[in-house]
């Protein structure tokens, strides 16, 4: 699917790698899905931002494939941290799972709290791959 990015040049640049806006084709179909943490099968709960962040995206691409979807059809993620240093561990995390210039629609948000004291990054994705 090719994805539309928008970056219109009458406002501020990304800051960083994501586009304002992602335009999604007809008869595409969508993929939303729950918030994310990086939680194992068995329910260990690695420490620290970058192992979480990593094992997010790792389950992300899991529930992906599991619906015929790849990372290459993310139009939107949406990352809530509880530790402001995890910024940095956004794109070495992204380069790794997205293709280079694939950059969806982005928000980062730090927050007080998840819903487990042990989470510290939740991260929600949307998906669209056309019929």
């Amino acid at each position: 699917m090719t994805l539309i990015t928008r970056n219109p040049a009458t406002i501020a640049p990304p800051a960083a790698l994501y586009s304002h806006s992602v335009e999604i084709p007809p008869n595409a179909r969508w993929l939303v899905t729950a918030g994310q943490v990086g939680v194992t099968p068995d329910g260990a709960v690695p420490e620290g931002f970058e192992a979480q962040h990593d094992l997010i995206w790792q389950n992300t691409v899991a529930i992906l494939e599991d619906a015929g979807f790849g990372p290459e059809h993310i139009v939107r993620l949406n990352v809530y941290s509880t530790d402001p240093s995890g910024l940095q561990y956004l794109a070495p995390h992204r380069e790794k799972y997205l293709a280079p210039g694939h950059v969806p629609a982005s928000t980062w948000v730090v927050i007080t709290a998840l819903a487990n004291p042990q989470w510290v990054v939740e991260m929600e994705t949307i998906a669209a791959k056309p019929e």
